[in-house]
């Protein structure tokens, strides 16, 4: 997982979380994927999906309009 180099430059954040999604979170960090607890877990998903969508230039993508048919 991608983390600053220097921990000053990391932000906290705070989550809600639907119960199904939280508990898949304990269910990925019970068994040793991607953490060892629940806030390690959805840390490395949110950087993860984060730097991707940064490098797809997701940010940059317009939706197209609907022509209209009148």
């Amino acid at each position: 997982m991608a983390r600053p180099e220097n921990r000053s430059e990391a932000r906290a954040l705070s989550l809600t979380l639907p119960v199904e999604t939280f508990n898949y979170l304990v269910l990925l960090a019970t068994l040793g994927k991607l953490g060892r607890t629940e806030n390690e877990v959805a840390t490395h998903i949110l950087v993860r999906e984060a730097y991707a969508m940064l490098q797809a230039g997701f940010h940059d993508r317009r939706i197209p309009a609907v022509p209209d048919d009148t």
